[in-house]
């Protein structure tokens, strides 16, 4: 420490200084929670939560020593870790709470080990004890994960700068192996997506086919659609009609065997369903999801793709969203991107305003990606 970091309290030694430092770096909230042989639930809130391997399973947090409750919890051998959202800041001041019964007003119910896993968390994970390791003033407890699942779509509750606070997912993009050359055209096409969700006040979506799955690849916007903030990353199997957007412009042979995976759309139906999507350069989907992996019921596949006068004969019925390729060099779809969001009283003359829009993004985009390949 020179005399300068004395002098202004910028020593790492400083615990203020170190708290306002490290506050800059945003942290998600947990409640680790487990029940003691009699049955009593106890719990305690931490940020400092976090995965550690994929093999084994392995996640960590770190206690303060002079918690109260993490003795309590280590005796049980067991932890339950639920993820909060970004509404549950209750659930923070109660576990913080001195006095009354923490779980008071807080519905819950056991996991299979007996840990409390709150009902409006984003995610749970059991986890029995791995490991304790000294970490100066706290300690570092390593659990191993015998069982989790995705409770919510809700938005996770963050801490930032001393106070909570909630993730805003204007614009996200996935990472990942074997995916270069359409990562390379997400970032590319981005900004665009992002001008474009802002203009229409409606989320947008890029995804991409992989070999048999399709992926969802970046979003922007508002995170109007429910789903949206967990949407990315996600790998959706492509079985027809799922994908129809990119699968208009595949070569013959996959698109055989796209159809070919469908018990519910004929062969006739599917090319009629193709040629109409190449015919105007763009899907539509009526009540119906374009990620959505349920085969559709008769009455949901005539809502798929339906004419003009379809639309204006489904006034009641919510246009789903809207899709339109980004050409590679070899005309097939590199991308699908895809309008959610979209205002409720949208008639067919507004799906073609919006459909414009998105035609001259995605032309946009695919000029770029053409140029950057010269």
């Amino acid at each position: 420490m020179n005399q300068n970091q004395a002098v202004q309290g910028t020593s790492p030694a400083n615990p203020q200084w170190f708290r306002q430092v490290m506050g800059r770096y945003p942290t998600g909230v947990a409640l680790i929670s487990s029940t003691e042989n009699d049955g009593t639930p106890i719990g305690m809130v931490v940020g400092t939560f976090t995965s550690v391997s994929l093999d084994p399973p392995l996640v960590a947090f770190l206690p303060a020593r002079t918690s109260t409750s993490w003795p309590r919890i280590r005796a049980t051998g067991r932890f339950a870790v639920n993820i909060l959202g970004a509404g549950q800041e209750d659930v923070c001041r109660a576990f913080s709470s001195k006095t009354g019964s923490k779980y008071e007003n807080i519905p819950w119910h056991p996991s299979a080990s007996g840990a409390p896993f709150l009902e409006q968390a984003v995610a749970w994970l059991d986890c029995t004890i791995e490991s304790v390791m000294d970490a100066g003033d706290h300690e570092i407890v390593l659990g191993r994960v015998e069982a989790m699942d995705i409770a919510s779509l809700d938005l996770p509750l963050l801490f930032f700068q001393g106070g909570y606070g909630r993730f805003t997912p204007h614009s996200m993009a996935v990472a990942g192996p074997n995916l270069g050359r359409e990562l390379a055209l997400v970032d590319s096409a981005r900004p665009d997506m992002e001008t474009l969700a802002g203009r229409l006040g409606c989320d947008c979506l890029a995804g991409a086919r992989s070999g048999e799955e399709f992926v969802i690849l970046a979003s922007a916007g508002p995170g109007k659609t429910q789903w949206i903030s967990s949407a990315v990353g996600q790998r959706v199997p492509a079985a027809a009609p799922f994908g129809r957007t990119a699968m208009a412009w595949a070569h013959d042979a996959d698109i055989e065997r796209w159809i070919a995976t469908s018990d519910t759309l004929t062969r006739t139906e599917a090319y009629a369903m193709l040629d109409r999507i190449r015919a105007r350069g763009y899907s539509v989907s009526v009540g119906t999801s374009e990620f959505g992996t349920a085969a559709p019921s008769s009455a949901v596949r005539d809502a798929m793709d339906p004419g003009s006068e379809a639309l204006g004969e489904r006034a009641e019925e919510k246009v789903h969203s809207i899709s339109a390729p980004v050409f590679g060099p070899d005309g097939t779809a590199a991308l699908v991107l895809s309008l959610y969001g979209l205002p409720p009283e949208l008639d067919a003359g507004g799906v073609e305003r919006c459909a414009a829009e998105l035609l001259a993004a995605t032309r946009q985009i695919s000029d770029a990606a053409a140029y950057q390949t010269l």
